[in-house]
């Protein structure tokens, strides 16, 4: 007997959570979350978000990487990954910390291609307060434009001008936005502290201070 529409529809929704929440024991992208207590603790507080907290910046060998010709000789004169990044500062997902990197002197990126360009670094921040019950965003442009010139993202990505700009978690995820750049060459989207920064009355406390990797 072929089920009722309502059941059929009581079904689909149950099968759709399922999809979408995961269970405890995920491996995808969506693993627990360790927000308060010692991570390797089993009774700390939980979310499926995949907090992880590194042990060294991951890297993965250029055989591996699924782009490489590993049966390629010329694969032999690149440079390892792990040899390249394996030193620099990582964040809690061993991601490389590229501003700590910059803060630290480990690295100094060129201001230009001709040894007389100049790279105008501008110590100006802006908070988004538009965030829910998440923290709000203070935006710093002063690590931004230590590696980027204000043509990198404006006006093509951000129309410098309030309000012009229809930020969303939705259209960063989907590589719009501040998505051009992290979770590919900037840090993960999934470090969410490192852009919800900002406490305030209805997001609750720092979470992230309680266990601070580096």
């Amino acid at each position: 007997m072929k089920p009722s529409f309502a059941v059929q529809s009581v079904l689909i929704v149950i099968l759709f959570t399922l999809i979408s929440c995961g269970g405890s024991g995920g491996t995808g992208k969506a693993a627990y979350y360790v927000v308060d207590g010692n991570p390797t603790n089993a009774g700390g507080k939980a979310f499926i978000d995949n907090r992880q907290y590194a042990k060294k910046a991951n890297t993965e060998s250029l055989r591996d990487d699924g782009i490489h010709d590993h049966e390629n000789p010329a694969i032999e004169t690149l440079q390892e990954p792990e040899k390249a990044l394996g030193k620099f500062p990582y964040d809690r997902r061993g991601g490389v910390d590229w501003v700590q990197a910059i803060n630290k002197g480990e690295i100094k990126p060129r201001e230009g291609l001709n040894a007389t360009d100049y790279q105008l670094v501008m110590d100006m921040n802006i908070l988004f307060t538009d965030t829910g019950d998440m923290p709000h965003i203070l935006f710093p442009h002063k690590q931004h434009t230590q590696w980027l010139d204000c043509s990198n993202c404006h006006p093509k990505i951000f129309t410098p001008q309030k309000g012009s700009n229809n930020i969303s978690m939705d259209g960063i995820l989907a590589g719009e936005h501040c998505g051009r750049c992290h979770d590919k060459v900037a840090f993960s989207l999934w470090i969410c502290e490192r852009c919800h920064n900002t406490p305030h009355a209805g997001s609750g406390p720092a979470w992230w201070d309680q266990n601070k990797q580096n």
